[in-house]
């Protein structure tokens, strides 16, 4: 016998007292769903859920935990609403990701036994009593979640918006990925927007700032960088960028690399390779470090490929690089304007990795 199943006598005794404490009207939304909340469909809904996760039809037990959620909603319409949906799934042993802000709910489910692989993501927002609607968003990890638009009872106007930002599994870590929705005919929410790994920078982390009319996406992202090779936990090159959230949706305001040791240092790679001497020459203390760089052929590309030896600290002043097999550098750095610049190098013993 699973937990779900163990648990469901216990959640229709709770949802019996709820209901009796709870005498004020229940205002249902119009539509197929607007039949009256009682603990009896919350108990089949839940045996439903439960049975359809059992039996490995995940996108039917999707269906049925989202209605679930919906009738315990209902239930208790005062109850903070992510609370509420957590307690819920929490209780029957369903796995899912919930994310909110004062406006509306998004509940991302999947199998706890398959792992979240396959996800099922649903918006929850309050029009005349609680609404629900499945999002065109499977195989996601939820991260956050921002609004604008709404009304102070927290329902949507007609320029209402709902953006999400997701999460995508890489070889190098996770990439955010950002989408929008609309307010459209009917109380529905219409899909608007997308703007995926390319867009916001590759792999990293984003978060939304500000509120309504100021809204904003920050993230901190990297890519490959050429000429050197780059772990899941090495050093990289992070940019930050800024996205305002205006009529049309979301658009870049900024873009800016974080300065560090080690961005300093393969910008003046790539300006050796490039033979920009002066691109070079400003990446380090004195333009005469251009000239002996080059009588290590650092501007040669076909010499082998960097990396950060293990032992270097990437924020480091001094950082051992390698390049190909055979080749190690000791670099010293110093801080200027904000930003690093090469200070010196020697040639060094190569660290074991």
């Amino acid at each position: 016998m699973t937990r779900a199943r163990l648990t469901l006598a216990a959640l229709a005794v709770a949802a019996l007292a709820a209901a009796s404490c709870d005498r004020r009207p229940q205002i249902m939304p119009a539509g197929s769903d607007s039949t009256a909340a009682n603990p009896d469909t919350f108990a089949v809904l839940a045996r439903q859920a439960a049975d359809r996760w059992d039996a490995g039809a995940d996108e039917d037990a999707a269906v049925m935990s989202a209605k679930l959620v919906l009738e315990a909603l209902r239930l208790r319409p005062s109850a903070p609403w992510a609370d509420r949906a957590k307690d819920v799934l929490d209780s029957l042993g369903i796995a899912a990701e919930v994310a909110n802000d004062d406006r509306v709910v998004v509940v991302n489910l999947f199998s706890r036994a398959r792992g979240g692989d396959a996800s099922y993501p649903y918006v929850y927002w309050k029009s005349d009593g609680p609404r629900v609607q499945a999002l065109e968003a499977s195989d996601l990890h939820l991260n956050t979640v921002a609004t604008r638009g709404f009304t102070k009872k927290s329902e949507p106007t007609d320029s209402a918006g709902v953006a999400v930002l997701w999460g995508r599994r890489a070889g190098a870590g996770q990439q955010p990925m950002l989408m929008v929705w609309r307010a459209g005919p009917g109380g529905r929410w219409d899909f608007a927007q997308a703007l995926g790994p390319d867009s916001l920078g590759g792999t990293g982390s984003g978060e939304f700032t500000g509120s309504d009319t100021s809204l904003a996406l920050e993230t901190r992202t990297y890519r490959s960088t050429p000429y050197f090779d780059e772990c899941a936990n090495c050093a990289h090159v992070f940019r930050e960028r800024r996205y305002a959230w205006r009529s049309g949706g979301f658009e870049k305001t900024d873009e800016q690399v974080v300065p560090s040791p080690y961005s300093s240092f393969t910008a003046f790679i790539a300006a050796l390779v490039a033979g920009d001497r002066d691109a070079a020459a400003r990446r380090a203390v004195d333009p005469s470090l251009v000239e002996f760089a080059r009588r290590f052929e650092w501007n040669v590309a076909g010499r082998g490929r960097w990396r950060v030896a293990p032992v270097s600290d990437e924020s480091s002043t001094s950082m051992i690089f390698l390049r190909g097999s055979s080749e190690a550098y000791r670099v010293t750095f110093e801080a200027r304007d904000g930003d690093w610049v090469v200070a010196g190098f020697e040639s060094t013993t190569l660290p074991a990795e």
